[in-house]
């Protein structure tokens, strides 16, 4: 589910930083906090490819004519890089579900915030605040989502003023839609995480955990894995304050 997806990129960023600082090279706090926001809203952009997911909704007309495009490019990604199959026939869970796509994403974001700094590394945290917002605290609320946007450009541009040098930005992007392909595995749907390599000769073959571990989304399983997560995030959260 969306909060779950959030949360994991959240946690996951902040796990990092947090082992970082023990390692003896400590993030900067606005990298940190900045980061943090930027993971959770990108773990929610794969779902981009469904009409009916969190990110999809989040801003109204705006996310929701991105996310028709972005399922037409799936479709059509799909059907030309695979003669065995057509990938999922509505473009939901194909090219943005794949470690591919999510570093491209990173690696263009990045040099974006690189060349051109707080200009292009503000709107990211912003359009990911926006999104995490949905996702972690209202997802079931459809109204209301400009005025989500105009809060996540505030809390952008607070962030901002932590220092100067963007060319990180990328790096919680793709680390928060790669995290969204690692809990999607680990449901009973499984994920192409791998594509365009072939998974049992096909371009679009599923990848996920062991069978039994899979668990069914928004089933006890996901449950357990949020109070983990949980967890995992108040200590690294504890860590990276008073460490």
């Amino acid at each position: 589910m969306g909060r779950t997806h959030a949360l994991s990129g959240a946690v996951g960023w902040l796990a990092g930083c947090a082992a970082l600082g023990l390692a003896g090279h400590p993030v900067q706090g606005h990298v940190a906090v900045a980061g943090a926001v930027v993971s959770a809203g990108a773990a929610l952009l794969p779902d981009l490819d469904h009409p009916k997911a969190t990110a999809s909704i989040s801003l109204g007309s705006v996310t929701g004519g991105v996310s028709w495009v972005t399922a037409a490019v799936s479709r059509w990604v799909s059907r030309v890089t695979c003669s065995c199959c057509d990938g999922d026939a509505d473009g939901h869970r194909a090219l943005t579900h794949t470690v591919a796509f999510a570093v491209l994403l990173g690696v263009l974001l990045g040099v974006a915030g690189w060349r051109w700094g707080a200009a292009a590394g503000v709107p990211v945290v912003a359009v990911s605040a926006a999104l995490a917002c949905r996702g972690l605290l209202s997802p079931r609320r459809r109204r209301g989502g400009y005025g989500v946007l105009v809060v996540a450009v505030a809390v952008g541009a607070v962030l901002a003023e932590g220092g100067p040098g963007w060319w990180w930005i990328g790096l919680p992007v793709a680390w928060g839609m790669i995290a969204h392909c690692l809990g999607d595995a680990a449901t009973l749907s499984a994920c192409p995480l791998l594509w365009p390599l072939r998974v049992r000769g096909c371009r679009w073959g599923v990848v996920g955990s062991p069978r039994w571990l899979r668990f069914r989304t928004g089933g006890p399983g996901e449950r357990v894995v949020w109070c983990l997560l949980m967890l995992l995030g108040l200590g690294s959260g504890a860590y990276l304050v008073f460490g």
